[in-house]
């Protein structure tokens, strides 16, 4: 897997963030309910199974790969059951908050080039909601603009310590580093104001999760010089710790 060691700058591509679910409802064939509909576990299966039940080399790496050599691992994450939940409730909360703000989809990614990047099929439902949310999220972060709160040290670092998580970092930086690294901090500021919109969300929408799948993590996108770099946020309720999605 392409990771960056040490990274001079990121900007944003998309990020998505939950938090203040409780699981008030509960069915063991039930991973989440968002409002009205629930996500079944069986759609979870369905879901993880067209993604090929984890990485894969992508197709770009393929084509490179020299035979007898093992299959290099896509730029992006495995695929997991609890991602997919992260990613389906998320869509969902997202959807709710782009009408809200009355913003439609951008046309940011296609479902190939996230496909690529996640070494998963370019046909699967996984590929497809996820280029969703990537252009939904792009959509609310362009609505914003640079009207979000100043960035705090706490946020700075939480982002810091989940891209440490995955390698797309070095780790040991101090503050004045990770500031340094993140020049104004604005993605972060951005993505944090997101997390905040879509835990608003959850809450006026009765969303609730499975224990089996708390804390619900938020698929979070930066890119750098070496490309697009995935890792996992979580955002619920007092918790910080941070997944590794590698």
């Amino acid at each position: 897997m392409l990771r960056a060691r040490r990274i001079a700058s990121i900007v944003v591509v998309a990020a998505l963030g939950l938090g203040g679910l409780a699981a008030c409802r509960s069915e063991p064939s039930v991973a989440a309910y968002v409002g009205d509909r629930r996500v079944t576990e069986d759609q979870v299966t369905q879901v993880f199974d067209g993604a090929g039940a984890g990485a894969s080399a992508s197709p770009a790496a393929e084509e490179q790969q020299q035979p007898g050599t093992e299959p290099t691992r896509s730029p992006g994450p495995a695929v997991s059951r609890q991602q997919v939940v992260d990613l389906e409730v998320s869509l969902d909360l997202g959807r709710k908050v782009a009408a809200e703000q009355g913003v439609q989809p951008m046309a940011a990614v296609t479902a190939e080039q996230v496909a690529t990047e996640l070494g998963v099929p370019a046909t699967s439902e996984y590929a497809k909601d996820y280029t969703e949310w990537v252009n939904l999220s792009q959509a609310i972060f362009a609505k914003l603009g640079t009207n979000v709160p100043a960035v705090t040290d706490e946020q700075l670092r939480g982002v810091y310590d989940a891209l440490v998580k995955v390698d797309a970092i070095e780790a040991g930086f101090d503050l004045a580093q990770i500031k340094q690294a993140f020049g104004n901090g604005e993605f972060v500021a951005a993505a944090y104001q997101l997390t905040g919109m879509l835990e608003k969300a959850a809450t006026t929408s009765d969303t609730t999760v499975n224990p089996r799948y708390l804390p619900l993590s938020a698929p979070m996108v930066v890119s750098s010089q070496q490309g697009a770099v995935f890792y996992d946020l979580p955002y619920l309720e007092g918790s910080d710790t941070v997944s590794d999605r590698a």
